[in-house]
């Protein structure tokens, strides 16, 4: 991966770098034991896709729609937020897509997939830059789609899932987060890499918070004889962990990034009114509770549409700082 992804080299034959990486991984899998991974799959079968229509409109007239609103909500949000991100990663690579059909089409996507009983939302497809790179190009985007089509129809999906362990492929997807991540330092003015650390932030405390929260399950917790519950912030404090910190930044975590990150870029540039105006937008959301409020479940923290209040008042006094800042502050310096 690092020979042919970061060097910017082929292997003679034009062998793809990404087939040599999995290929030498589920050799390795294989050799030490962590695969075939479950047990032997059946003999594979052509699954003709069949809608589940009746199912769809079945599971929304039965009572299952508002008790789940509040996920729905949450993750359609996300999920149009991380799309317009990519399209954003797609234009800083010199490729620029129209928004209104791009996001047309992933909607339209979603819903069909729905129809046919599928649980999980299509995006614009991230790492647009490092694809590229390697010579990809829109016919990248075609094959993966028929390929992925081939295997779910013919059940052959659970014989690679059985055969190849996510062991072998996650050297791809580390490479597709360095690339994001390089690309977000890169494609934006040098004055403006503090605000890119600040977006990154949110993202580690998330990631801080899930490694936890698997922690206390791998430890015996998250059950029925030891759920979790608040009282689990005090028992991390004795430790000097302040694990409230993480769980808050791990609910919607995605908003804090580019909220924050705009709101600094705002005091970079001494745009006062555009940093308080980006702040006053954390606080609302803070206080619809689609950031930072969470609740506990049995074996998880969940996001919670109630105020943050505590949050929403910090984001409130930090917009009427900036808000103020031409009055309260002077210059130390021509601005870069």
């Amino acid at each position: 991966m690092t020979l042919t992804y970061f060097g910017r080299v082929r292997f003679k034959g034009r062998i793809p770098g990404g087939m040599v990486a999995v290929g030498l991984g589920t050799l390795l899998a294989w050799a030490i034991g962590i695969a075939p991974v479950g047990a032997h799959p059946t003999a594979p079968a052509f699954h003709f896709p069949v809608p589940v229509v009746g199912d769809l409109v079945a599971a929304i007239g039965g009572g299952h729609l508002v008790p789940y609103l509040s996920v729905i909500i949450a993750m359609g949000l996300f999920n149009v937020l991380g799309s317009l991100q990519n399209i954003e990663s797609a234009e800083a690579a010199g490729d620029s897509y129209e928004t209104r059909s791009s996001l047309a089409i992933n909607g339209l996507g979603s819903l069909a997939a729905a129809l046919f009983g599928s649980a999980f939302p299509t995006t614009i497809y991230i790492g647009h830059p490092g694809w590229k790179a390697l010579g990809a190009r829109a016919g990248y985007s075609v094959l993966n789609g028929a390929f992925v089509t081939i295997i779910c129809v013919t059940g052959t999906l659970a014989w690679i899932a059985w055969a190849i362990p996510i062991d072998a492929g996650m050297a791809i997807v580390l490479w597709i987060g360095i690339v994001i991540i390089a690309q977000a330092f890169q494609a934006t003015p040098r004055e403006h890499a503090p605000a890119v650390v600040v977006g990154l932030l949110p993202g580690l405390g998330a990631w801080g918070a899930l490694m936890a929260k698997n922690g206390l399950r791998a430890a015996g917790l998250g059950g029925p004889a030891g759920p979790f519950s608040a009282s689990l912030i005090g028992e991390f404090l004795k430790t000097d962990t302040w694990i409230h910190g993480a769980l808050s930044l791990e609910q919607g975590f995605l908003f804090t990034s580019m909220l924050l990150a705009a709101a600094v870029v705002g005091v970079i540039e001494r745009k006062w009114f555009v940093a308080s105006a980006w702040c006053a937008v954390s606080a609302l959301l803070s206080a619809t509770g689609l950031m930072h409020s969470y609740q506990w479940t049995l074996d998880d923290t969940v996001l919670k549409l109630s105020p943050a209040w505590p949050f929403a008042i910090g984001y409130a006094a930090m917009s009427l700082l900036f808000l103020t800042a031409r009055w309260t502050t002077e210059s130390g310096g021509e601005h870069g």
